[in-house]
This record gives structure tokens, sequence and C-alpha cells, in this order.
């Protein structure tokens, strides 16, 4: 192409043409790639709460003692998470919304926020259970074959059958009427 061909205006109006669309083009892979970014933002926030439930659970159950430290650790996560969502959908969100309407993950990013505020809000240390059932258990060796030895004596030898007469069984029915016949 020679010189004086790249100043007409066909030659003008194609660069401006090819420019648009590479403009254009441009700004939509802009979108797409802060909607990846909101993905990522909202895996985050998901993997955030599966540590943080595991670490409740763990403590629930006497797996791990409590440690300030670690609940100043999960509540700092939540904190740095919503403070940089916070930060993309008052920046950034709102123009991309202008500029291509609907923008993927944005609404359950912006769901993820009121979760992240409602935690912190209610934000409660985990604590050790008072239901020593509920607890995780881990016996030695040696407690092992001591309960294992209780269980096979014990389902070798059942349990005696109560002395005395046997239970009556009674409908509910005549329950009531017995008791209203006899308040005391």
């Amino acid at each position: 192409m020679t010189g004086r061909e790249r100043h007409s205006p066909v030659y003008r109006q194609l660069e401006a043409y090819r420019e648009s669309w590479k403009k254009n083009h441009d700004e939509a892979m802009l979108c797409r790639d802060w909607e990846d970014a909101i993905a990522v933002g909202i895996n985050i926030f998901g993997m955030l709460q599966e540590r943080e439930q595991a670490w409740y659970e763990r403590v629930f159950r006497g797996v791990v003692s409590f440690d300030p430290e670690d609940d100043r650790d999960y509540r700092e996560r939540f904190s740095v998470w919503l403070e940089t969502t916070e930060a993309v959908l008052a920046n950034v969100l709102p123009s991309l919304e202008i500029r291509f309407g609907v923008v993927e993950g944005a609404e359950e990013l912006r769901r993820c926020v009121e979760r992240a505020k409602e935690i912190l809000l209610h934000w409660q240390p985990p604590r050790l259970s008072a239901a020593v059932g509920l607890r995780e258990m881990t016996l030695s060796p040696e407690a092992a074959t001591e309960l294992d030895r209780i269980l096979d004596e014990a389902n070798r030898q059942p349990p005696e059958a109560p002395s005395g007469s046997p239970m009556c069984v009674l409908s509910a029915e005549e329950f009531l009427r017995l008791k209203r016949s006899n308040p005391h």
C-alpha cells in the first residue's frame, strides 16, 4: 500500500472501523476478565466458609483446642475478603454494568457480601462441646484392646432377665382412663 492510498477516505474509514472494533473487543475482554475475578471472589468466600466451619467443628469436638490467635485469623480473613469485595462492588462493577448490562456473577457476589457481613456481625468463637459424647475420642492401643475385651465379655454374658412381675402394657386410652380415675 502506498502512502497516497493510506490517506484515502476508504483507507481511513477502514482504519477507524478496525480501531472501533478493537476498542469494543478490548472492553469486552476487560469485562470478561472482571467476571473471572468475580468468580474467583465467590469461590474464595466459599472456601473461607468451609474452612471456618471445619475449624468450628474441630474445636467443638475437641480435636483441636481453641486458640484466640486462630479466632482473630479467621475473622481477619473474612474482613479482608469483605473489604476487597466491597471495593470491587463500589469502584468497578457500576461502570461494567452501565457498559455491558448484566455482569456474570455480580448478584451472587453481592449475596456473598451480605453473608460475610452477617458472619462478622454475629461472630462467636467456637467452644468445646459440653456433651462429652459429642467429642471425638481417641483411644490408645491399650485402651482400645481393653474396650474390645469388655464388649466381647458383655456379648458372651447376656444380662439377666429382670426379676419380679412382667410389665403391664396399656393403650393410650387405658392410660388416660386410669389417670382420670386416680389423679394422684
